[in-house]
This record gives C-alpha cells, structure tokens and sequence, in this order.
C-alpha cells in the first residue's frame, strides 16, 4: 500500500534474530552502501541506485567551501527521502555543523514555503528552478546561499534571484552520489551552466565512439570519479549497460554515461543542451516517459500509449495519449484508466 506510514521506532528489531549485535555495530567501509534511491526506469519497473559512502566527503567539503557555511548557517530540508536531493540537504546541514529546519510534509512552494523560510531565518538552501518562480527574492533578505538543480532554470528567474546573494547551479545525476558538477556564484548578467566537474569528479564529452569531441562541440556527457554508485539493485544488465569502461583509462576505471548532451565552453565550463534520449526533468523529478507508456500498455484497456511532457516550469505536466485495447475509451474509462495508473 503506497499510503502506509512504518514508523522504525515501533518496528520489532528486537525480535529480529537475523541481524546479530556484532553486525549491527560493525565498522562501515567507505565502499559499502550508504544508501539506495529508485529512479524512474524504461521498462516500466523503477530501477535502484546503490550508492557507497565514498563520494559523500567530497560533497560535504564542497558545499561548505562554495556556500561558505558555518555552525551559524541556517539550512532547509524540504526534499522528499525518494530524491537524493534530501541526501544534499543533510550532508548540507551536517558537514557545516549547522541548524537544518525540516519543513512540514506536503510543502512544495509559494508564499507558504517564502513565511516559513522567512520565519526560520534560512540562509542557505537547496531549490528547484520551478520552485523559483513561484516565490519572490525580495521576500527573502536573510537568505544568504541558494543552490538550485534537479532540472534547466529558467534564466530570468535566475537573474532576479543572483541579485544580493549566491546562487549556484548544481547538476548530477542519482548515479554519482548527488552532485556531479557546480557552476561558479552566478552574476545576474552570466550564461548559466552546469559549471564544473566537483572534487572527486572528472568529466569527458565524447562522441557515438566515445571520442573526446573539440570544445564547443555537442557531445555525450559521461563521469568518473569514487563518486559513482556502485550500480544498479539486483540489476547486473542494466548496470553493465550505464557503468562502463573508461577507454582513455588503463586502470580499470568505470564511467558513467549520463544520456546528457553538452558541450565545452571557452572557460571549461560545462553548457547543458538537452537529452539524448526520452528522459526528463518535473519539478526536479526525473522521469522515463517509456516507463509511463510501459505501464499504461500493460493496463487491460489500453493497445498502445505516448506520453509527453505539456508545459514547462511549474506548469509542466504529464499527457498521455492511448489507444483503446478494444472500441474506444469514454471519459469515465479513461478516468479508469488514469486511476489505475496513479495507483501504480
């Protein structure tokens, strides 16, 4: 059941005769997991991130250094555990030995979430670009920091927020431990990018060959580093598929192949153009449109499905378009169909 709530304090652990004390109390290594996130799959079945401990320090140091945070820093956490943004906002508050407000659930933005971050005097935080455009920088003055990321901002809004603090750009996808890259403190007048590859990161645009392409020119993003997770739960195939060989590197090196396109610029930053696939970002939720049309054709009453993205920003939303297994779908069938896929 989706909506049920499991509180691990009331959870029987004691009686759990599987996991001794020794286990329990066991020294952890840096590569073992620290913790899994599912992403949306192709396939229709969501897909398990295993990320290791290891690439954890390098964000804790990096935030901290970039947002020059302190044990006086007043931090938000508002993201939901199923985004690894939550990991961001924690590793935020914790590596800086700052006060982190946890927001109440079902929050998502406007004038509600501008008070309650006014109210708790936030001075550094962690928003998608969406969420920008439904609050005003003015309402905030003691907001000192502002890290967005999680989906393409919206370069006005950007430029109104860069006005009087810093406001930094961060990309990465689930699969290297949060945080792949950070652009530079973004100037109102700036092109805004994915910035630079972040400590423990290096990054490689290569061509259908896997080809380093010249600067300025579009290509492939892929990632090395400790960053990378371990790979995907319990699916060896799919993880072979995404994690591969470094071909430029002796050792043994994997790399990650994001399905970014971007290109070099002339100060070796990184500028996102878009997607070399069917993925896609709302409201910094990352979404496989075929994993939406595999669910849709295994329902009874739909032969085949399309779905797209209709909008942008925070009123981007999802449209499917179906075609009906047998005669044709009536409103309330369709309606039907749409609750059995929200239940899914």
């Amino acid at each position: 059941d989706p909506h049920t709530v499991l509180l691990v304090d009331d959870l029987d652990t004691a009686g759990d005769q599987s996991i001794t004390a020794g286990e329990r109390l066991a020294p952890i290594d840096i590569d073992q997991p620290a913790y899994l996130i599912y992403t949306s799959g192709t396939t229709g079945r969501p897909k398990g991130v295993v990320v290791s401990h290891r690439g954890l320090a390098d964000l804790d140091a990096e935030q901290v250094s970039a947002l020059t945070m302190n044990g006086g820093s007043r931090t938000l956490h508002l993201a939901s555990p199923s985004f690894d943004a939550s990991i961001l906002e924690v590793i935020m508050a914790v590596g800086a030995t700052a006060t982190m407000h946890i927001a109440p659930a079902g929050m998502v933005g406007g004038r509600e979430l501008a008070e309650l971050m006014a109210d708790a005097a936030i001075t550094h935080a962690f928003l998608t670009p969406s969420l920008l455009t439904t609050m005003s920088p003015d309402d905030l003055p003691q907001l000192e920091s502002l890290v967005i990321g999680g989906e393409s901002p919206n370069s006005e809004a950007v430029r109104r927020w860069a006005v009087g603090r810093r406001v930094i750009n961060a990309y990465g996808p689930t699969e290297t431990t949060v945080v792949a890259t950070m652009s530079q403190p973004i100037a109102p007048n700036d092109a805004v990018t994915i910035g630079r590859p972040i400590r423990g990161v290096s990054a490689m645009v290569l061509d259908e060959r896997l080809r380093p392409v010249p600067p300025g020119t579009i290509g492939e993003l892929y990632l090395c580093g400790s960053h990378l997770a371990r790979g995907y739960h319990r699916v060896p195939s799919l993880t072979s598929k995404h994690f591969i060989a470094n071909p430029l590197s002796h050792d043994g090196e994997r790399m990650y192949r994001t399905g970014d396109l971007v290109r070099w610029t002339a100060d070796r930053s990184l500028e996102f153009r878009g997607r070399s696939d069917h993925q896609t970002k709302v409201r910094g939720h990352r979404i496989e449109l075929g994993e939406v049309d595999a669910a849709l054709v295994a329902d009874h009453a739909v032969r085949e499905a399309v779905t797209v993205v209709s909008g942008a920003g925070e009123t981007a939303r999802l449209v499917a378009y179906v075609v009906a297994a047998a005669g044709s779908l009536d409103p309330s069938a369709c309606r039907a169909v749409r609750d059995r896929l929200a239940d899914r």
